[in-house]
């Protein structure tokens, strides 16, 4: 493959800015749960309330789980980029150590 380059402090930059926003949003939704939760149950207690309530309790709270469980995974995937980033680094260091150490012209 040629044609392109790869910069691994800008690739590592884009993988921590990944686990921010996901470690923010985590941070919002984590609010936006509490305020719901500051809400108490509007639907009442009778038993059409209860219904309703135990429906949006169940159903909130499986949303919820999936939405923390994507933003894990995004930070996640960030974690990784800033892992691959290190990883090229690396590699790039030690094929460049390695030309260096080779033979300039003849007879060397």
């Amino acid at each position: 493959m040629t044609g392109f380059m790869i910069d691994p402090q800008r690739l590592s930059a884009t993988g921590s800015a990944l686990q921010s926003v996901a470690s923010r949003l985590s941070a919002e939704l984590a609010s936006f749960r509490a305020e719901l939760a500051g809400f108490g149950a509007p639907w009442g207690s009778d038993d059409i309330g209860s219904l309703i309530g135990a429906a949006h309790d169940e159903v909130s709270s499986w949303a919820f789980e999936c939405y923390q469980d994507a933003l894990d995974e995004v930070a996640s995937a960030g974690a990784d980029v800033v892992d691959i980033s290190a990883q090229y680094t690396e590699v790039d260091e030690n094929v460049s150590r390695r030309f260096r150490g080779l033979p300039t012209g003849p007879g060397n």
